[in-house]
């Protein structure tokens, strides 16, 4: 049977910044909802994580998966007169839809991984034939080896004003000891040189602006980079040189991108960041006897360095309220996110404030141009709520509960190679910042 085609959907689009997956992924007109075909178990999965008890291992894996807002089941479709019109439209071919947040909506510029975990890759209902072609992809991929496999990526290259992409196919052209290039092209330091697998990605020039100008900025749409922004251009070097940033002086030489914004102490604290949050989600998977057959580890980072320093400056905050929380706890008592409910409230007033100030504000002055204060206006909040970065598991399609079975040792074994990566990626920071610091 053919996809079905979920832009029957009113108001919905192809969703930006996805980095892998299943096609047929949409995005309500705002972008902050992804709209997605689901099996009728993935369905059940997220209806029983929401209704889990808090006192229950699975509950503990909410802060690791997006937030789901319920299903959507095409019915029809809107006619001319404001009415539903079945015509033309095989309602049974489009499956039910899930409804979840849109975790890359709230970055100006989202920097995407998608890291498929597990050993095993196919469902225990799987034919012969999927079952021995599953196996055959995991034994020829990093997936058998160390449970992971690099699935794609983007990062976002400030000098070109474009995204860098890395696709699926070059995850599945890893080994094992190559992992780490593999990472290196998701977290760079400012000097390292990236290859172009794929024809960049930028914002349109419709959508997009600048940051620092506090003007509209979007990360939706995306299109293909203009021609002319992957002309040769130069900046300074680590020395003082300057060096080329990518573009080919003809169509059959490669793209090398260098020159990435992120400077490393900051590209420090943010790897630093994500190994704690990923203990947390291995330890998490650790107490839970579950499958999670086919899913993935998506992490998303803020790609401005402005916008991030002051993220990671938020989030730093927000883990010293947790620390002293737990100060405050008995033995054997952990501290949640829920605990602090009441902090959530307060910043929520105070970006409600802030928000009727800024509107003062606009409203006050002498400019008649109402777009461009709107989109000042989006831009100002998606600064002040941006995130330094997002760890969720996503892909429930197979995971089911196998009480009495232990806990999934595949999907664990990826996460602690992830982890792996991340810390050697430390390390790798670490001693470039000794030699700059040791340089004359």
């Amino acid at each position: 049977m053919p996809s079905p085609d979920l832009s029957l959907y009113h108001g919905s689009t192809p969703l930006a910044n996805k980095v892998a997956g299943h096609q047929n992924v949409m995005s309500d007109e705002s972008g902050s909802l992804v709209i997605k075909p689901a099996l009728p178990r993935e369905i059940a999965f997220y209806h029983m994580l929401g209704s889990a008890p808090r006192s229950s291992a699975l509950a503990q894996l909410k802060p690791f998966v997006a937030q789901f807002y319920g299903t959507l089941r095409l019915e029809g479709q809107l006619d001319g007169l404001g009415g539903i019109s079945k015509e033309g439209i095989k309602v049974g071919e489009v499956p039910e839809s899930i409804v979840l947040e849109n975790l890359a909506h709230n970055y100006t510029r989202p920097c995407v991984l998608d890291a498929k975990l597990g050993t095993e890759l196919h469902a225990p209902d799987a034919s012969e034939e999927k079952r021995a072609r599953m196996e055959k992809q995991a034994r020829e991929t990093t997936s058998h080896a160390t449970g992971l496999r690099l699935t794609g990526c983007q990062i976002w290259h400030a000098p070109t004003s474009s995204y860098i992409l890395t696709p699926k196919s070059y995850g599945k052209s890893l080994t094992p000891s190559s992992l780490p290039a593999g990472i290196i092209r998701f977290f760079p330091l400012p000097t390292d040189k990236l290859a172009s697998l794929v024809l960049p990605l930028s914002p349109s020039s419709d959508n997009a602006s600048t940051p620092s100008t506090g003007g509209g900025v979007s990360h939706l749409p995306l299109t293909p980079a203009d021609p002319a922004s992957l002309e040769k251009l130069t900046a300074p070097g680590p020395s003082g040189s300057s060096e080329k940033v990518p573009g080919p002086d003809s169509p059959t030489e490669p793209v090398e991108y260098t020159s990435h914004a992120i400077p490393p102490a900051l590209l420090l604290r943010l790897l630093s960041a994500i190994d704690g949050k990923m203990a947390e989600l291995e330890h998490v998977i650790s107490r839970l006897e579950a499958r999670f057959i086919g899913a993935s580890a998506l992490l998303v980072y803020e790609g401005d360095p402005e916008r991030l320093e002051d993220a990671l400056n938020r989030y730093d905050e927000r883990q010293k309220a947790l620390s002293v929380a737990a100060q405050g706890r008995g033995p054997g008592q952990s501290v949640k996110d829920a605990d602090l409910e009441g902090d959530d409230e307060e910043e929520e007033e105070e970006e409600e404030e802030e928000d009727d100030e800024l509107e003062d504000d606009y409203d006050s002055s002498t400019s008649s141009d109402d777009d461009s204060q709107d989109g000042q206006r989006a831009d100002a909040r998606r600064a002040r709520r941006c995130p330094p970065f997002t760890l969720k598991m996503i892909d429930f399609a197979h995971t089911r509960l196998v009480q009495g079975e232990g806990r999934d040792e595949g999907v664990l074994l990826g996460l602690r190679t992830l982890r792996g990566l991340i810390q050697g990626r430390i390390g790798q920071v670490n001693a470039d910042m000794g030699r700059q610091g040791a340089s004359p």
